[in-house]
C-alpha cells in the first residue's frame, strides 16, 4: 500500500494543507509544534475515525483535534493498495461514515460491512489490520515507540494467528476471551449470580422447594381425608346423642305434669300428716287440762276437810267460840258442791271435743291412706311409664350409640340432660367449623395440586435445560482447552522464526553488540547480555530501547499483513546517536525496499545521513 496524497482541510491545527508523498522514503520537516504529529495522526483519523471515547486518555481524538476557530472538520486521503486500485477517502470527522472512491470516483462506501458502533470500518478489510495493530507497528509516535506489554501480545497473536490460519483477523487470543465471555453469558459460573447457569439452578431450587410444599400438601389431604372422616363419624355420633338427650328432656317434660300430681298427693297426705299431729295435740292439751282440774279438784277437798278438822279442833281448844264458826260449815259445803257441779260440766265438755277430735283424726287418717294409696298407684304408674319409655328409647338407639352412653343418660335428671345438650350442641358447632376450615384448606391445596402436574413438567424441563447449560459448558471447556493447546503449539511454530528475524533486526542496527533476544508472554522483550543472562529491554538505555522496540515493531509489520503497510516514524529517532540513525536507516532501506517510508522530524540529521548513504527520498515541509 502507498498513500499518493494527503488533503486536510481542517484537523486541529492544521488548515488547508495538500502533501503529495512518493513510493520510497518521505521525508516531513517542520519545527516542534508545527503539526508533524497532528499531520501523523490525520493519518490514522481518516483511515479509522477520531474516536469520541477518551480509552484511557484524558481527552478523546475527537475533541483533541476538532478546531477551535472553524466548523469546518474534514479532510481526504489518496492510496493504493497492492493490488494496484487506488481509492479516495473523504471524512468529515464529525460524521460517523466516511465516503469511499475507487479509481472512477464512484462512491463504493456501501460495499463494505457497517459495524454498529465503528461504523464502515474499511481498511481493516482491505487490509486485515485493524486500528489497534497500526498503531503497534505501522505508526511510532513520538513518544511512543515503547510498546506495552498488551500491544507486544497483541503483535505476536496477530503473526500466530497469519500463521496458523492464513488470516490475522482469526485470533486465538481473542477468539479464547470471546468464549470465555459467551460462556459466562449463556452459561455463567458458580461465582455469578445471574447468568443462565444460575438462574436454572435457583429456578430448579425454587421448584424442588415448590413440590415439596406440594407433596406436604398432598400429604395433608391425604391425612385430613382421614381426618374429616373421623370428624363426620363424630359429628354423626354427637347428633344421636344430642337427639337422644332432647328425646330424654321431652319425655322428662312430659312426666313434669304427672309428677306435680303424685307431689300434690304427696303433699296433701303430709297435710294431712300434718291436721293429725295438731288433733292430737289437741287430745293431748284436753287430756292435760281435765287431769288438773282434778287434781284441783281433789286438793279442794283437802283443804276442805283441813279446815273443818281445824275448826273442830278449835272448837275443842275454844269452845266459847265454836259457836261463832259452825255456821261456816254449810256455807262451805255450798260453795264446794257448786263448784264440783261446775267441774263435772267441763270435764263433760273436754270428753265431748276431745271424742269429737278423735273422730275428725280418724276421717282424716281414712284421707290420708287413700291419697297416700293414690300418690303410690300414680308413682308406680308412672315409674313403670317411665321405665317402658327408657327401654323404648334405649331399644331405638341401641344400634347408634353405645350402651354405656345410653345408661349413665338414662337416670340423669332434667338439668343435667339439659346442660349435656348443650355440650354436644357446642362439640358439633365445633366440629362443623373444623370441617369448613379443612374444606377451604382441601380447596386452597387442591388447587395447588391442579399446579403441580404443571410444576412438575416446568421442573424436568428446568432440569432438562440445566443438563444442556452443563453440556454447552462442557464444550466450552473442551473447546478452550483444543485452543489453547493449538495455540501453545502454534506459539511454539511461530517464536523460532520469529524471534530469528527480530534478533537478525537488532544485531545489524546496534553493529552486533545484541544478538538475541526473547520475547516472553509475561515480561515482553527480553535480551542476553555478555555474561549469558537475560534482562528486560527496559532496563537498557534510551537509545537502545528505541532500537529494540522498533525492531520489534518492523519484524512484526512483515508478518502480520499481505498488503506492504508503509511505514510512518513520527520523531522516531530522537535518542540515536548518528551512528545509530545510519545504522537503522540504512537497514530499512534496504530490508524494507518495498515499504512506503514516511519520516516526520525537526531536525536535518535524517536528511543529512540520507545524503551521506547516497539513498534517495522525498522532502515535504510543513
Amino acid at each position: 500500500m502507498k498513500i499518493n496524497n494527503l488533503r486536510i482541510n481542517s484537523f486541529g491545527k492544521l488548515t488547508d494543507k495538500d502533501i503529495r508523498l512518493s513510493n520510497g522514503i518521505n521525508l516531513i520537516i517542520g519545527d516542534n509544534e508545527a503539526g508533524k504529529s497532528t499531520m501523523q495522526k490525520f493519518i490514522s483519523c481518516i483511515l479509522y475515525g477520531a474516536s469520541k471515547n477518551k480509552n484511557g486518555k484524558e481527552i478523546s481524538d475527537f475533541d483533541k483535534f476538532k478546531p477551535w476557530y472553524s466548523d469546518e472538520f474534514s479532510g481526504k486521503i489518496e492510496y493504493t493498495l497492492d493490488n494496484g486500485e487506488n481509492y479516495e477517502v473523504y471524512r468529515d470527522f464529525k460524521k460517523k461514515n466516511p465516503i469511499i472512491y475507487n479509481s472512477q470516483k464512484e462512491d463504493i462506501s456501501k460495499e463494505f460491512i457497517m459495524d454498529k458502533t465503528k461504523g464502515i470500518d474499511f481498511f481493516t478489510e482491505q487490509t486485515g489490520i485493524d486500528e489497534e495493530t497500526f498503531y503497534s507497528t505501522a505508526i511510532t509516535e513520538q513518544e511512543g515507540i515503547k510498546l506495552s506489554k498488551s500491544s507486544q501480545g497483541s503483535i505476536i497473536q496477530k503473526i500466530s494467528n497469519l500463521v496458523s490460519s492464513g488470516d490475522d483477523s482469526i485470533s486465538f487470543k481473542k477468539t479464547l476471551e470471546k468464549i470465555n465471555r459467551n460462556q459466562n453469558e449463556e452459561v455463567g459460573t458458580s461465582r455469578t449470580s445471574q447468568r443462565p447457569i444460575n438462574v436454572v439452578e435457583n429456578k430448579i431450587y425454587r421448584l424442588i422447594e415448590q413440590k415439596k410444599n406440594l407433596d406436604t400438601y398432598k400429604n395433608r389431604i391425604d391425612g385430613n381425608a382421614s381426618r374429616k372422616q373421623r370428624l363426620l363419624e363424630d359429628q354423626k355420633k354427637t347428633q344421636y346423642e344430642k337427639e337422644f338427650l332432647k328425646e330424654m328432656k321431652s319425655k322428662l317434660e312430659a312426666n313434669k305434669l304427672k309428677n306435680a300430681e303424685i307431689n300434690f298427693n304427696k303433699n296433701l297426705e303430709k297435710e294431712y300428716n300434718q291436721k293429725i299431729k295438731e288433733l292430737n295435740e289437741q287430745i293431748s292439751e284436753k287430756r292435760e287440762k281435765n287431769e288438773y282440774k282434778k287434781e284441783s279438784h281433789n286438793n279442794y277437798y283437802l283443804v276442805l276437810s283441813l279446815c273443818i278438822i281445824i275448826f273442830v279442833i278449835l272448837m275443842f281448844v275454844n269452845p266459847y267460840k265454836i259457836i261463832n264458826f259452825a255456821f261456816l260449815i254449810p256455807i262451805f259445803f255450798i260453795i264446794y258442791k257448786k263448784y264440783a257441779d261446775e267441774k263435772v260440766v267441763e270435764t263433760i265438755q273436754v270428753n265431748y271435743d276431745k271424742d269429737k277430735i278423735i273422730n275428725e283424726i280418724e276421717v282424716l287418717k281414712k284421707n290420708r291412706e287413700a291419697q297416700k294409696l293414690e300418690a303410690k298407684t300414680k308413682e308406680e304408674n308412672l315409674n313403670k311409664e317411665i321405665e317402658e319409655e327408657k327401654q323404648k328409647l334405649a331399644k331405638k338407639y341401641e344400634n347408634l350409640l353405645s350402651k354405656e352412653f345410653i345408661e349413665k343418660n338414662l337416670n340423669r335428671d332434667y338439668d343435667a340432660i339439659v346442660r349435656r345438650i348443650d355440650r354436644k350442641e357446642d362439640r358439633i358447632n365445633t366440629i362443623k367449623f373444623e370441617l369448613q376450615t379443612m374444606q377451604a384448606t382441601a380447596e386452597d391445596i387442591t388447587k395447588k395440586l391442579d399446579d403441580l402436574a404443571k410444576l412438575e413438567e416446568e421442573l424436568q424441563d428446568s432440569e432438562e435445560e440445566r443438563e444442556e447449560l452443563l453440556s454447552l459448558n462442557n464444550s466450552y471447556n473442551i473447546a478452550k482447552d483444543c485452543l489453547e493447546k493449538a495455540y501453545a503449539k502454534v506459539k511454539a511454530n511461530i517464536s523460532p522464526r520469529f524471534i530469528k528475524n527480530l534478533s537478525d533486526i537488532i544485531s545489524k542496527i546496534s553493529n552486533n553488540r545484541y544478538d538475541n533476544i526473547v520475547l516472553t508472554d509475561d515480561e515482553g522483550l527480553k535480551i542476553e547480555i555478555q555474561n549469558g543472562s537475560y534482562m528486560p529491554v527496559s532496563r537498557l538505555s534510551v537509545g537502545t530501547i528505541d532500537q529494540m522496540y522498533i525492531s520489534l515493531r518492523l519484524s512484526a509489520l512483515d508478518e502480520i499483513s499481505n498488503e506492504t503497510m508503509p511505514i510512518i516514524l513520527d520523531e522516531a529517532f530522537a535518542y540515536f546517536d548518528n551512528e545509530r540513525l545510519e545504522n537503522i536507516l540504512r537497514y530499512i532501506n534496504t530490508n524494507f525496499k518495498s515499504n512506503q517510508i514516511i519520516i516526520f522530524t525537526c531536525s536535518s540529521r535524517e536528511k543529512e545521513i540520507l545524503d551521506k548513504l547516497h539513498i534517495s527520498y522525498e522532502v515535504s515541509k510543513i
